[in-house]
């Protein structure tokens, strides 16, 4: 069975066997409906859980659980992955992806830049945190103005040559 990563669990809130988890999905209300089956990666085993109730607070996500009544029984697994069968990967539109999609592809323009290490969510879009040899980190706004084509066949994402973009 292959999991997809869609998130982590940073802490518990409350009592009551509560987690806050920092989420990587965009797609949390089918994620996190009530009733799904999510697996948490701890040391080197899958515990599955059911979720029970999703809400937001600020920036982070409010999962209960079936398994957990008690912060006694969920407070072990802060630091945990949160995954999920990729069976149930979402459908796309043909230029939409799924951020893990994008780490690990080649960034070019009309020569190789680096490589897409990570991609960030802020307020205005994503970002794609593209790695340079010997220079710093690049931020590249992840929009249809920069980002000519993704080919995750050829393992590559190619950027429209821009002044100052790089």
């Amino acid at each position: 069975m292959e999991l997809i990563t869609i998130g982590v669990i940073v802490n518990t809130h409350g009592l009551k066997g509560t987690l806050k988890v920092k989420s990587f999905t965009d797609f949390k209300n089918e994620r996190y409906k009530k009733g799904t089956l999510l697996y948490i990666a701890f040391r080197q085993e899958l515990i599955p859980v059911t979720v029970k109730s999703f809400r937001t607070n600020k920036n982070l996500d409010l999962l209960d659980f079936d398994e957990f009544n008690d912060i006694n029984e969920c407070e072990k697994y802060k630091g945990s992955e949160l995954r999920i069968n990729a069976e149930s990967k979402i459908s796309l539109q043909e230029d939409e992806f799924l951020f893990n999609e994008l780490i690990g592809l080649d960034v070019y323009t009309t020569q190789l830049v680096g490589s897409c290490i990570d991609v960030y969510e802020v307020p205005q879009g994503e970002l794609l945190v593209v790695k340079r040899e010997g220079q710093k980190d690049a931020l590249i706004p992840f929009n249809k103005q920069f980002v000519k084509e993704v080919n995750k066949d050829e393992n590559k994402i190619t950027l429209i040559e821009w002044e100052g973009l790089l």
